[in-house]
């Protein structure tokens, strides 16, 4: 039988419990001399998991975090997300891809003040791209659906500015799982809150997780990421050795 080459393996796709998967992926941007962000990052997570990746300012966090959410391209190598190959996409694919396939969980809560909890979470399918159908429940009872999810039932029809910053960080979260996506990319979760409302935020992670929902937490602060079932380093755009 004829070996294959290294080429035809780097796109062998991973197997279906991944939901992500970077093989040397590299990011570049011009300058002079030219800033490397990422060095041949390798990365696997699983259906499931709860990954924390842990690094100081500067490190190539947010490099990776906009890798990860398709809003950013690599210079090279590969990118799967749940068994998709991003690489050769083109921006109507991605962002159809990235509207199914990421609820995106953000320091600041980017709730509209003047719009109820409900209402907040309904309109994560305004600006969603076209999928798959949703059965015959309206929006309106999947936002209810989600909001008793992550224990804000009693909330529906407050405004922001009457929640505290735990329940308004729950209800961004609940707005990220509206399309029931594979992968909950948080930046920095926690960055905004105090210890009650950060517990109250982590507890719900861990929550979630048993429900089979895949995390990837993104955060400076070790306390966050000791949460995580599992938790790698970044410095200097480089992955280190997983911490305990």
């Amino acid at each position: 039988m004829r070996r294959r080459t290294a080429a035809a393996r780097f796109e062998d796709p991973p197997d279906v419990n991944t939901v992500i998967e970077l093989r040397q992926v590299c990011r570049i941007f011009d300058a002079e001399p030219p800033v490397r962000a990422l060095h041949d990052v390798e990365l696997s997570v699983h259906r499931g998991e709860h990954l924390a990746i842990v690094g100081p300012s500067g490190s190539g966090k947010s490099t990776l975090l906009n890798t990860l959410g398709l809003l950013d391209r690599p210079t090279s190598g590969s990118y799967w997300l749940d068994g998709v190959l991003t690489n050769a996409l083109g921006d109507l694919e991605r962002t159809a891809l990235r509207g199914s396939r990421i609820g995106f969980v953000f320091q600041s809560f980017h709730l509209l003040p003047y719009r109820t909890v409900e209402e907040n979470v309904m309109l994560a399918e305004a600006y969603r791209a076209s999928g798959p159908s949703r059965g015959r429940r309206t929006r309106a009872e999947r936002a209810r659906e989600v909001l008793e999810r992550v224990g804000l039932g009693h909330r529906i029809g407050f405004l922001p500015g009457r929640l505290s910053g735990g329940e308004r960080q729950r209800t961004a979260i609940a707005r990220a799982l509206m399309g029931e996506p594979a992968l909950l990319l948080c930046d920095e979760p926690t960055g905004n809150l105090d210890s009650e409302n950060t517990e109250s935020v982590l507890a719900l992670f861990d929550e979630l997780q048993a429900q089979g929902i895949t995390l990837l937490v993104i955060t400076h602060d070790d306390s966050v990421s000791r949460r995580a079932t599992r938790r790698v380093r970044i410095h200097d755009g480089r992955l280190g050795l997983e911490t305990t």
